[in-house]
């Protein structure tokens, strides 16, 4: 008797409006991805500071999640996080492009990056910063293979992470 007491307080005492508030983030890449994708790519990079080598990390995916192939390395210096995330892009769609990938979308989690890589704002974009000949590159590989470019959360980048900070840390050759 008590208990049910205990829940009917509980069940008059509710607010009417929603606690939390939710988190809009999605979920999984199949959230983010569009329909006609069949093929995406998650290239990320692990920098420290403009003293210590980088680490790059991407992988190939089909739409149901298999992975079918990817790579990682040690990369030389760079002068920031976001040019070390302009050279695993460029990387993986460098790879893609010579073994003949077409229509892939490419998801990373540097908002200033995939700002510069969107279409008609790259060239704009591009000549504010210090990767700009790495932009342009991945924009003219982009525009032979049909490959296009979504920023999404950290969250669901966090395999390829792994492989660039890994590639980092034992300093990986490619």
């Amino acid at each position: 008797m008590d208990f049910n007491l205990w829940k009917e307080a509980i069940y008059h005492n509710e607010p009417t409006f929603p606690t939390q508030v939710r988190d809009h983030r999605p979920c999984s890449i199949i959230d983010v991805l569009p329909q006609e994708s069949m093929l995406y790519c998650i290239a990320d990079a692990s920098w420290k500071s403009e003293h210590e080598a980088a680490g790059i990390g991407w992988s190939l995916y089909s739409r149901q999640g298999t992975l079918i192939m990817q790579g990682s390395s040690a990369i030389a210096t760079t002068n920031s996080a976001f040019e070390a995330e302009a050279v695993a892009t460029l990387l993986a769609v460098q790879q893609l492009h010579k073994l003949h990938y077409k229509n892939v979308i490419f998801l990373g989690d540097n908002a200033q990056l995939f700002k510069s890589l969107k279409p008609n704002r790259g060239c704009e974009n591009t000549a504010r910063h210090e990767a700009s000949v790495m932009v342009q590159d991945i924009l003219n590989l982009a525009k032979l293979n049909d490959y296009s470019f979504k920023q999404v959360p950290r969250n669901l980048i966090y395999h390829v992470d792994q492989l660039a900070k890994r590639a980092r840390l034992s300093e990986q050759e490619y």
